[in-house]
């Protein structure tokens, strides 16, 4: 049984490493993980290893399989710290989406008094439910400024 296993690792050639190293690119294509990335690449780089005349110490699948574990390993370490970078874009508007954050920062009119540190304030054109210290003496028509975004609360400060 050993035998037929080994018998069937000796057939790998540098095709089967290409062919892993697409099929793991079409799964990263399909995930986005970017981790995939590394070892499809790696799997590229052991089609390019394997296809190298290198001698008989060099050469078998056994030698090709510890490449392939080392180069994916190196790889993986690589693109987590070196080329973490790719993961995130950098957008122009990193707020666009996030229309409470983008409103940390502003200013808002108080609507009512503030009791027990919950009240009203006007922001453009529509009010929200705001929340502040409950030491603060917020009255009506004060303005204050935005400092948190807690889904559709806004907390404030004068």
């Amino acid at each position: 049984m050993i035998e037929a296993l080994y018998g069937l690792f000796d057939v790998i050639t540098p095709w089967h490493w290409l062919g892993l190293a697409l099929l793991l690119l079409a799964v990263e294509m399909l995930l986005g993980t970017y981790d995939l990335l590394w070892i499809s690449a790696a799997a590229f780089l052991t089609a390019l290893y394997a296809a190298l005349p290198l001698g008989d110490l060099f050469s078998g699948w056994q030698a090709e399989a510890i490449f392939f574990a080392l180069s994916s390993l190196v790889l993986l370490v690589l693109g987590r710290t070196v080329f973490s970078g790719l993961r995130g874009s950098i957008s122009d508007r990193p707020l666009l989406n996030q229309r409470g954050k983008s409103l940390v920062g502003r200013t808002a009119i108080a609507v009512t008094d503030f009791t027990g540190g919950e009240g009203r304030v006007k922001l453009g054109d529509s009010t929200w439910l705001a929340l502040a210290d409950k030491d603060l003496d917020i009255s009506a028509g004060t303005e204050v400024e935005i400092k948190d975004v807690d889904g559709t609360v806004l907390k404030v400060a004068v």
